[in-house]
């Protein structure tokens, strides 16, 4: 599990976290930005820009803009995937042919990663939440 891995290094750095999402075949692509949209890290060839990490920032935190995701989509790294639900405070899931896109949020940053199969939803889903419980028990 990812949080046996990271239990490992509490010293890891950004880039090994996204980084050990995708050694461990729990995404395709992952990144960590801050509440403030600027990116800490991300994987290879995946460019989340700083405008589209603050509108899932508002989405998670604000329901009136959730309430727009079955409609326009969540958009990550000029991709649209679509919105499939979402927990207010915590979380954002979405779909796009037979992979996905999870964001949670913590504290102080977004996790946001992109899957395809074979990986799962619920693999995906998983790892990123333990990653966030994990930073949030690091006080991030």
């Amino acid at each position: 599990s990812y949080s046996t891995s990271a239990a490992r290094s509490a010293a890891m750095s950004w880039s090994g976290h996204v980084q050990a999402l995708v050694d461990g075949h729990k995404a395709s692509r992952a990144a960590i930005h801050g509440i403030d949209g600027n990116p800490w890290a991300t994987t290879s060839g995946f460019s989340v820009s700083v405008p589209e990490a603050k509108v899932l920032k508002q989405a998670i935190d604000f329901p009136e803009y959730a309430r727009l995701l079955p409609l326009e989509g969540v958009h990550i790294a000029g991709e649209r995937y679509t919105f499939l639900r979402s927990d207010p405070n915590r979380n954002i899931i979405g779909k796009k042919g037979a992979g996905g896109c999870c964001i949670t949020r913590t504290s102080k940053a977004l996790i946001i990663a992109v899957f395809e199969s074979p990986i799962s939803t619920n693999d995906c889903v998983c790892a990123v939440e333990a990653l966030a419980d994990y930073l949030v028990s690091m006080q991030l």
